[in-house]
């Protein structure tokens, strides 16, 4: 379906009520010439036509060029550009550089004629009723609106974007939707927060030997690594001003151009991106490019904050205890005192105090006084919001908060953003746990 022209209607999850997409893309008919009686149905954000393997659309005529021409989603409709070919390009008997398209007509390429038809499919996507889907847990009515919106537009090309609060679980959404995409290449990650500003450019799409000084080798980069697979760039909002149109760029022609090179090199690649900012506030501000924005936006995917959805705790709990081979179970009393937490650390959060509870209990029950909320939580800032269970001062507990945070430096090679993002707290929480434990942010040489 058309990643730049589909448009989502929606109601809010949770509401009991389905949701409706509407996709647009563009069929395309030979009608004369070398491939007459060829269809197809593309929705892509560029459409290429010529005789050169990479086209989208290809054809055998001798007349048509290698790359003769291309249909590009915009907000106005489809445009159809001309690529300077030799015998050039008409559309409705009149010869055009550049043209937008209308529901339907016929243009000519070459000694080949072809029908373009603007089509337009609307879909009904029906509730789930599982409890589980791919990497995702729960079954509360906002998470099974969820599951059958993804398993919708999961087989889809569509660039998506995902929304919600740190820790809420975006990245597993992206991945139970490579895993519902049956695209053969690998979910590549990509966190624009945690890539050194100087080399991201390269870390998106990759070098040659020599680009750059310490360039002692070349490097794919995240989207020739996700080649016919899927590309997760969690924390868009982050992604720095000036390489926004590099982006933009990528995503509409679906080619990347690696530092020290002036050949593009051709991609297929899905792209899902995520943030907990306000990307149309940043729009405003003029922090985040309005056009990558559109790009991004066409299909945009909630997920809802663990506070929302308490009925799944006892879900996650039990998911969690078995991922994690834990040898425990909660009390029931246990189970009501965390649906009754705001979890503002969300899903991360729960995973933490779950770790914690099961280190600390002295047997195999968890009970509400294991459960301490406060040390490794967003709750600090919010003081208002983390009444339950406060940590008490025992060296214990302090001792295991400090290993944690000291494997989850370890883990994220002692990027203080990501060990953040891992903990589930502020970066500011971090660096003064970092100054109270006295523990060295930076890895020993």
């Amino acid at each position: 379906m058309s990643a730049e022209k589909t448009t989502t209607i929606a109601v809010p999850l949770g509401s009991g009520r389905g949701r409706r997409l509407k996709f647009e893309a563009l069929a395309l008919k030979v009608l004369s010439g070398a491939d007459a009686g060829l269809e197809v149905t593309l929705s892509l954000p560029t459409i290429r036509i010529g005789t050169a393997p990479d086209n989208d659309l290809i054809l055998h005529d001798r007349s048509v060029s290698r790359h003769h021409a291309e249909i590009r989603s915009t907000p106005e409709g489809y445009l159809f550009r001309d690529l300077g070919s030799t015998n050039g390009s008409f559309i409705e008997s009149l010869r055009v550089t550049e043209a937008i398209l209308g529901m339907e007509v016929t243009g000519m390429l070459g000694r080949t004629q072809i029908l373009l038809r603007h089509l337009t499919e609307e879909h009904e996507i029906a509730v789930a009723q599982d409890n589980q889907l791919g990497s995702l847990v729960g079954g509360s009515q906002p998470m099974r609106e969820l599951y059958g919106f993804l398993r919708a537009v999961a087989p889809t090309p569509t660039t998506l974007l995902i929304q919600g609060e740190s820790g809420s679980g975006k990245e597993l959404v992206a991945r139970t939707l490579h895993q519902l995409s049956h695209r053969n290449g690998p979910f590549v990650i990509f966190d624009a927060s945690v890539t050194d500003r100087e080399l991201i450019r390269s870390d998106l799409f990759g070098h040659l030997k020599g680009a750059f000084t310490g360039a002692a080798s070349s490097r794919e980069g995240a989207f020739r690594k996700a080649n016919q697979g899927t590309l997760f760039i969690d924390e868009i909002g982050e992604l720095p001003l000036e390489l926004q149109p590099r982006l933009l760029r990528a995503l509409e022609n679906r080619e990347v151009t690696p530092l020290g090179s002036d050949q593009p090199i051709r991609i297929d690649v899905r792209v899902i991106a995520a943030t907990h900012r306000d990307l149309a506030a940043m729009v405003q501000a003029g922090t985040f490019r309005a056009d990558l924005f559109y790009r991004l936006s066409v299909i945009t995917i909630d997920v809802p904050p663990l506070r929302d959805i308490p009925e799944d705790i006892p879900l996650l709990v039990q998911h969690f205890l078995k991922q994690r081979a834990l040898d425990c179970h909660l009390t029931p009393a246990a189970l009501k005192t965390l649906q009754a937490y705001s979890w503002p650390g969300n899903i991360r959060e729960l995973r933490n105090v779950l770790e914690r509870a099961a280190a600390l209990a002295k047997g195999k029950s968890i009970h509400p006084q294991d459960l301490h909320f406060l040390p490794l939580s967003t709750a600090e800032e919010s003081p208002s919001q983390s009444s339950l269970s406060p940590s008490p001062p025992g060296s214990r507990l302090k001792a295991l908060e400090r290993q944690m945070i000291q494997e989850a430096l370890a883990r994220n090679r002692h990027n203080k953003a990501a060990t953040a993002r891992e903990l589930g707290i502020s970066l500011s929480t971090l660096k003064r746990r970092l100054k109270e434990y006295a523990i060295p942010s930076q890895r020993r040489p």
